[in-house]
């Protein structure tokens, strides 16, 4: 892409996007099998289940036949990874030096992670001070791929959608941002399937973080 994408605003998705919290995810899960007597799954099943938000997740670890369990399994899941996703979650390369070269831009976060969540798994990587908001699925009473939440949080900021451009690793955050009018970048290397990102028509596609501070204007 020859020209500079001239944005004011980038919100990013926090899972699979600015951080790897796979083992975190997989070890609160199979921690609430264990508890509930269910059989534990491997971290590449976990991985697709991720996304639309922690009920849709515990319901899908759990499976169909044991849905019953679902207020059991979704209190012991939350207070498994509330207690250890700071140990297990990292990263992903590059990150921190390219959120500290963007510093100058306003940063925020959009997840369909809870809100508490979402701020603290930013807390415990130490990139909060970088982000003037962190949103998270119950923060607007919407998940994405629903625009409003991300057209919320624009308004909120005072920005313009034509000059936000909203960052995620799934067709879900190009949706989103399309819907609210903003521009979009898909990330490669997180949990979303590549092709799929590049079938949801993003702007620009990067396969490692540091990409993303030459490419905004």
């Amino acid at each position: 892409m020859s020209a500079k994408l001239p944005v004011d605003l980038i919100v990013f998705d926090l899972d699979g996007t600015l951080a790897d919290s796979l083992p975190a995810l997989t070890a609160a899960a199979n921690y609430a099998c264990r508890c509930l007597g269910l059989p534990e799954h491997p971290a590449a099943v976990i991985q697709q289940m991720i996304g639309e938000g922690e009920k849709t997740f515990v319901r899908r670890f759990l499976g169909e036949g044991h849905q019953d369990l679902f207020e059991k399994a979704l209190k012991l899941y939350l207070e498994h990874y509330s207690q250890h996703c700071g140990h297990l979650t990292r990263l992903y390369p590059e990150v921190r030096e390219t959120l500290e070269v963007l510093s100058h831009k306003k940063l925020a976060v959009l997840s369909n992670k809870m809100e508490r969540l979402s701020r603290q798994v930013v807390e415990v990587l130490g990139i909060a001070p970088f982000f003037v908001a962190v949103k998270g699925g119950d923060s607007y009473g919407m998940l994405k791929p629903q625009p409003a939440g991300l057209a919320a949080l624009i308004r909120e900021l005072q920005a313009s959608p034509e000059r936000t451009l909203m960052v995620g690793d799934k067709p879900t955050d190009i949706h989103t941002g399309r819907g609210a009018g903003a521009l979009t970048l898909g990330v490669t290397y997180g949990y979303g399937d590549p092709e799929a990102l590049r079938q949801a028509a993003p702007e620009v596609l990067i396969d490692s973080f540091s990409q993303l501070a030459g490419l905004v204007a």
